[in-house]
């Protein structure tokens, strides 16, 4: 049997709860579901278990950091389902182009959010200065070049006509 090893995820401090959840409920399903055991430290989460199982907890901790509710990120133990996170901070560092960006990437009342989730059939999360996407693999290529488009100043009609065009790539 191979030794156990020890992954540290660093998560905001106001999602330490989540990962929690009520009574424990939440760090419990995640312990079951990936087979490794959850430690929290502050806000460190020490993931330990086989190296395999360890990665997709590994992921999944991240996810909820990332601003994703514990369903959603648990998707990510399930076989071809990726994570994938584009930092605000790389198309500018202006603080409050950042938030503009963001903006960009929500749309009006979350409609622009919601039309790329439905469009390339993956959960998006927007939190801090992050763009964070849980799909498939190839859903989530599509989706980050029509994010990306958006992030470097391109209207949303083009960012939108980019998944239309895309549709025979996504897996439903």
């Amino acid at each position: 049997m191979r030794p156990l090893a020890v992954k540290q995820v660093r998560i905001p401090e106001d999602r330490i709860g989540v990962i929690i959840g009520e009574g424990g409920e939440t760090k419990q399903d995640f312990e079951e579901l990936t087979d490794c055991e959850v430690k929290i430290e502050g806000n460190v989460v020490k993931v330990e278990g086989e190296a395999f199982d360890e990665l997709m907890a590994e992921k999944a901790v991240k996810a909820v950091g990332r601003g994703f509710n514990p369903d959603k990120a648990l998707q990510l133990v399930e076989k071809d389902v990726a994570f994938h996170i584009i930092n605000i901070k790389d198309f500018t560092q202006n603080s409050s182009r950042q938030e503009e960006l963001k903006g960009r990437v929500i749309g009006r009342d979350g409609e622009t959010r919601r039309h790329i989730e439905k469009e390339a059939n993956i959960d998006l999360s927007v939190y801090g200065t992050t763009v964070a996407l849980i799909g498939k693999g190839q859903n989530i290529q599509v989706a980050v070049e029509a994010l990306n488009m958006l992030l470097n100043g391109s209207t949303h009609s083009t960012a939108y006509d980019y998944l239309e065009r895309n549709q025979s790539k996504i897996v439903r």
